[in-house]
């Protein structure tokens, strides 16, 4: 199956949106599975505490405050149950996170071939095979904070 999309710019502009909606789509679905396995505030709290002992065991670690490490590995076990917890829409989402490279390999690279999709000063042409990942990873990241998944760091 080949599909005739001749005008450089629309065919980047395909890809973009592809990969838009995809990581839209895809961040959609892990906020629902966040909702369902933990619960939206739930989520919050934990991402919050976890960048806070992550902090603190860093401070320490540098200060190579003995005391502060010996109080950090009392919570270790609080901190991995909420590691654990938060993991399990994580888990689900990886499944469907294939999505991208079911269209990746199996639609756009077929589709477009060695098209040139953009060209990238100092490196040149870029084809479809790196340009949907560039997008995606783009978009993914977009869409995590726009839809508040990626913790946003105090």
């Amino acid at each position: 199956m080949s599909v005739a999309v001749t005008s450089l710019p629309l065919a980047t502009i395909l890809i973009m949106g592809i990969s838009a909606v995809i990581a839209f789509i895809n961040s959609g679905i892990n906020r629902v599975l966040i909702n369902y396995f933990v619960g939206w505030k739930q989520y919050r709290v934990m991402q919050k505490e976890m960048a806070e002992y992550r902090s603190e065991t860093m401070k320490a670690t540098r200060a190579n405050d003995k005391k502060q490490m010996e109080k950090l590995k009392k919570r270790q076990s609080q901190i991995n149950s909420m590691q654990a917890k938060m993991a399990k829409p994580q888990l689900v989402q990886f499944g469907i996170s294939f999505v991208y490279l079911i269209v990746w390999f199996l639609v756009l690279t077929p589709t477009f071939g060695s098209t040139t999709m953009a060209y990238v000063p100092g490196i040149g042409a870029i084809s479809v095979f790196y340009w949907y990942p560039i997008c995606s990873l783009f978009f993914g990241l977009l869409s995590s904070r726009i839809i508040g998944i990626m913790p946003i760091e105090t």
